[in-house]
């Protein structure tokens, strides 16, 4: 079988490889893929350190003549101006829109408020004992709060509440005229004063009874706004029978010796305020009665007096048309 033996000297002479056409060879070669070669790390560059520039923030609080804004704003800087330029503030809309029994009726209201906002900020020791009562510390104490709902804390926060007012009142708290009121830290200055006499009244109960209950001698009343002299009788105090009566509460003579004084004080107080503001109430209808007389001849130039009074009527017939 000569084939066999021809087949078998070629594949010992000879590879596939060399076989094959050159062009064949170039094009395999191309296709083949490349070996692989590792990638080098790259070289770590050093840090260049870059100076950063400093961010200057605006200051808020800065005032620009250029940039106006009202006292309200939050902004002195002068942001937002285009908004407040339209702004009104509200004792400008009050002032054109109130009359004048309206503005000192409207004040009234705001010193009653600010009075009683004044008393519960004095009291805001009495107000957190009495809280802490009612919530309780512990299982024990939450259930003694509930038992007895806390009747002492809350009959010293009341008390306290009653008292702090009643020294507001006699210390002329929020009682300037309403043509110029005083200033917010003259005010504030008459709540401390009025805090620190509460104290003191409250510091002369303890130490009497502490003399109760030891057996001691009661020590000496003084006057609740002047600690160098002795504190009034009821008889000595004086206040006209007329107030006597109008006195709310108990009678002066059935108040506590440390507590007659500074009721007959703010009972005095509180009515030469009302009778401020009762002279204030006229001065401002007689106000208003003059500008309708000069709306009337006004009118009456051109129509005559009948249309003139029907179109602006007198105080009693504009009163009747108002009650109707």
């Amino acid at each position: 079988m000569p084939w066999y033996w021809w087949g078998s000297s070629n594949s010992a002479s000879s590879t596939p490889e060399e076989a094959l056409n050159p062009e064949l060879k170039e094009f395999l070669k191309e296709q083949s893929p490349r070996p692989y070669q590792a990638a080098e790390p790259p070289k770590p560059k050093a840090p260049v350190a870059k100076a950063q520039p400093e961010k200057h923030l605006p200051d808020t609080n800065k005032i620009h003549p250029d940039r106006p804004v009202p006292a309200e704003s939050l902004f002195p800087d002068g942001r937002y101006a285009h908004l407040w330029k339209t702004y009104t503030p509200s004792a400008e809309i009050n002032a054109q829109t109130l009359t004048p029994v309206d503005r000192i009726t409207q004040g009234r209201k705001d010193r009653t408020t600010s009075l009683h906002r004044a008393a519960l900020e004095n009291c805001a020791f009495e107000d957190e004992v009495r809280t802490q009562c009612l919530a309780g510390v512990n299982m024990a104490s939450r259930f003694k709060g509930t038992l007895t709902m806390c009747g002492e804390e809350s009959r010293a926060y009341t008390r306290c509440y009653q008292l702090q007012a009643k020294f507001l009142q006699a210390l002329g708290y929020m009682s300037s005229p309403m043509g110029g009121m005083r200033d917010a830290e003259h005010e504030e200055r008459i709540q401390m004063h009025a805090d620190k006499l509460y104290h003191r009244m409250m510091d002369y109960e303890a130490a009497v009874a502490h003399a109760k209950a030891h057996c001691l001698p009661i020590p000496p009343l003084t006057s609740v706004f002047d600690a160098s002299r002795p504190a009034p009788t009821a008889d000595q105090i004086e206040v006209p029978e007329n107030l006597r009566a109008k006195m709310s509460g108990t009678p002066l003579h059935e108040l506590p010796p440390q507590e007659r004084e500074l009721a007959a004080r703010a009972a005095l107080t509180e009515a030469k305020i009302k009778h401020q503001a009762a002279g204030e109430v006229f001065e401002g209808l007689k106000e208003m009665n003059e500008a309708r007389m000069r709306r009337q001849a006004m009118i009456a130039r051109f129509v005559g007096e009948p249309i003139a009074k029907f179109v602006v009527p007198d105080a009693d017939e504009a009163a009747d048309r108002g009650k109707t």
